[in-house]
């Protein structure tokens, strides 16, 4: 093994990995991170110490010494509540070229970590190996790359790519990985949400699968989230009158500014609130949450009408107490009404369309067509606060860990042992983000 990663002070990003997890014995001297499965599933490419080869010294003007990561603590399932101690920070050494730089990689300086509502079911609870307690998940950032050994990806580049949850990170550059670079011209963050998984998710399932027409009535559950705001604007587009769910005043206040007829679930019966919201009958319900809001949105749906399912978020975790519905009532409905059930749809399987798609969506929110709503957290050191958060309703659209203020300053984790501030009165709610 390297003794300068072995005797370091800090965890090393090799050393961070489970024992059974690690690079095989002739990958384990390179040190890189995802060695492993280069070695193992790509064709025979060793990295760079491997081969001998110095790096071009354009590639040694910067290298950082340490990096932040989050990881996993404990496992939570869906029937509990996900806590912020689900999650822990520590330091990892980054060294230099020589025992870090793979043929295909590049460094990044991590600048926006996306979190969404599917990590909570698929990842926290244990389901995916990257999940595991000890382990630093993955999910879309955003980052500047300060090293690249990769032709096309240029060094000040920025980009959006799956990658773990640290300040600075390797990215392993395969056919299977998919970098987009960035339009400097629109905020970046418009790639974690608007541009990037949320409206891919609404407009490929509406374009592939099926549409709305002009003058149907279509409800959208979880209407705030990243999805439901792409769903309603694109429906909105099509003539679609868009009825919209969520969980608070404020929300449905939003929702109203955007043409959609809101209501809030959590003061008003979903039956009734329906009833009053579409007299006539739905034609057309692009569900979210599941529970009780689908039931009662299925039991007015019109013969042949259509169901598209998004997610299940009220099933992801307990906060907010049972999701309720009846899915053996759901299931007699759709089968008496002749209802089209698309079931659940995933957007991966509509990967080879997300370049377009994603340029689709910039032309039109360049033209002001589409608006986009973040919540913004502050801070590498709240990202399991902001993870957390999706699940008590705190967002609005796609949540977003910013690490560095806009000069360009590092947001650092207050000390341990600094004194508590004095109580102060609680301020109004901060306004979302909204770019117009």
């Amino acid at each position: 093994p390297n003794k300068a990663i072995k005797h370091a002070p800090k965890r090393s990003l090799v050393e961070s990995q489970p024992p059974s997890d690690r690079a095989p014995q002739a990958a384990r001297s390179c040190g890189l991170v995802d060695c492993r499965r280069q070695h193992r599933y790509l064709e025979p490419k060793p990295c760079l110490l491997h081969t001998r080869q110095r790096l071009p010294k354009a590639m040694a003007s910067f290298f950082p010494t340490s990096t932040t990561e989050c990881y996993v603590t404990k496992h939570v399932r869906n029937s509990e509540i996900l806590e912020n101690n689900c999650f822990e920070y520590g330091g990892a050494d980054v060294a230099g070229p020589r025992c870090r730089f793979a043929a295909n990689c590049i460094l990044l300086k991590v600048l926006y970590i996306g979190l969404e509502p599917y990590m909570r079911v698929f990842c926290v609870t244990g389901k995916e190996p990257e999940w595991d307690v000890g382990r630093v998940p993955r999910g879309k950032v955003i980052g500047e790359v300060l090293q690249s050994n990769v032709p096309w990806i240029s060094i000040g580049m920025k980009v959006k790519v799956t990658a773990p949850w640290r300040t600075y990170t390797w990215v392993e550059v395969t056919p299977r990985v998919l970098v987009e670079e960035l339009d400097n011209t629109v905020p970046p963050e418009l790639y974690l949400g608007l541009a990037g998984s949320g409206g891919r998710t609404a407009r490929l399932a509406l374009e592939k699968l099926v549409k709305p027409q002009a003058g149907h009535v279509a409800l959208v559950t979880a209407a705030a989230s990243c999805v439901g705001l792409a769903a309603c604007q694109l429906m909105r587009m099509e003539g679609v009158t868009v009825l919209g769910s969520c969980g608070s005043e404020r929300k449905v206040t939003l929702l109203k500014k955007l043409g959609v007829k809101a209501f809030n679930y959590k003061t008003e019966n979903a039956d009734e609130a329906l009833a009053r919201l579409a007299p006539t009958g739905l034609d057309f319900l692009f569900d979210n949450t599941a529970g009780r809001v689908r039931t009662a949105a299925i039991k007015i749906m019109r013969g042949g009408g259509v169901i598209l399912t998004s997610g299940r978020i009220a099933r992801y975790d307990a906060f907010g107490g049972p999701a309720g519905g009846d899915e053996a009532l759901e299931k007699q409905i759709i089968y008496e009404n002749c209802l089209h059930d698309y079931g659940q749809f995933f957007v991966g399987h509509f990967s080879g369309d997300f370049v377009e798609c994603t340029s689709h969506i910039i032309r039109l929110y360049k033209r002001g067509r589409l608006k986009n709503f973040d919540t913004i957290v502050d801070g590498f050191h709240n990202l399991g606060e902001a993870f957390a958060g999706i699940f008590r309703g705190k967002n609005v659209g796609r949540t977003i860990v910013r690490l560095y203020d806009d000069a360009g300053a590092f947001f650092e984790a207050p000390a341990p042992d600094a004194p508590a501030p004095a109580p102060a009165p609680a301020p109004a709610p901060a306004p979302w983000r909204v770019d117009v």
